[in-house]
């Protein structure tokens, strides 16, 4: 197998990722649990809760698949002062991705300011701006052909990268039950000549929504859905429907338009603790290797006050 062949089959795994590509590529990688995930997604976020809010967690993707790609985060964000009508908030994270020797790790610091509305919903608007590192690494690479390790572009290098900034902007809408954003991910693209002069890191476009419908004094049923729009990338559309009880227990199923049945599960343990974890089974061509996939969300909170934007219920329920 020659090396050009074996760099297009990673290429082509990283592309079912959905972070890279030969002509655009996505650095946002798509993630089940995106109702606990928001900050990654939207900017604007960024302080939705009132108090200092902690999300980490992780996804292997693929799992049993040598190589398969496996992502991890880490985010943190809360209010800078701010009344009843007016306030700020901060935050940041960082990802990594990696699909074998393929992997990128973006850091990002936002802000967001946010309005009540005169009918006492709440409007935000957010900006983040970070960095990315793009890396692959050589050493790991293995040929079948002895002749492909005397080739000048891997001689004497261990690892390729190149490091590059990213700019988003979201928006973000919500009452006591609903809530609807839309965001600009890497709004200025970069062109990455290490790699190849037409590939480009892309602009990513998210909506995302979800309604809490309260069925009687305990239960309540939650729909959610997120689009994820890539220029030279099929549109990625994941649909959840999960029941609740008493706001403590969550379950449901959900659907990624030609990918894959998913299982959602969250729990709240503590006051401060919740711990979200869903199940993919693959339903396209390139899961016959490895069908499943498995993330999980941790949600940790300084305090559980309630939110004044949205009424004497607290946060909109609608996301968690």
């Amino acid at each position: 197998m020659k090396k050009s062949m074996y760099l297009h089959m990673v290429l082509a795994c990283a592309l079912s990722l959905g972070w890279a590509a030969t002509a655009s590529a996505q650095f946002n990688g798509v993630r089940t649990q995106f109702l606990m995930t928001s900050l990654l997604d939207n900017p604007a976020a960024a302080g939705n809760s009132a108090c200092l809010d902690l999300r980490m967690g992780g996804r292997n993707q693929w799992a049993g698949f040598d190589g398969a790609p496996r992502s991890s985060f880490a985010s943190l964000s809360g209010r800078l002062g701010g009344g009843v009508t007016f306030a700020h908030g901060m935050g940041g994270f960082v990802v990594t991705d990696q699909v074998g020797p393929w992997s990128n790790t973006r850091l990002s610091l936002a802000y967001s300011t946010k309005v009540r509305l005169t009918n006492g919903a709440r409007l935000s608007a957010g900006l983040a701006a970070g960095m990315t590192q793009y890396r692959l690494d050589i050493g790991s690479l293995v040929f079948p052909e002895f002749s492909a390790t005397e080739d000048p572009a891997l001689f004497g290098a261990s690892t390729s990268q190149t490091v590059f900034p990213t700019l988003d902007f979201g928006l973000w809408y919500e009452n006591s039950q609903t809530f609807v954003s839309l965001s600009m991910l890497n709004a200025v693209p970069t062109t990455l000549n290490e790699v190849t002069m037409t590939t480009n890191t892309g602009t990513t476009f998210v909506l995302m929504g979800g309604q809490y419908i309260k069925l009687d004094r305990r239960f309540g049923f939650r729909p959610a859905a997120q689009m994820r729009l890539t220029r030279g990338l099929p549109p990625s559309v994941d649909l959840q429907g999960a029941f609740s009880v008493d706001e403590l227990v969550s379950v449901g199923l959900g659907y990624r338009t030609g990918s894959a049945l998913v299982g959602v599960l969250s729990m709240k343990l503590f006051e401060s603790m919740t711990v979200g974890y869903s199940y993919d089974f693959g339903v396209n061509d390139l899961s016959v290797g490895g069908r499943s996939a498995h993330e999980l969300v941790i949600s940790l909170t300084a305090c559980d006050k309630h939110d004044p934007y949205v009424g004497p219920d607290g946060r909109c329920p609608a996301y968690d």
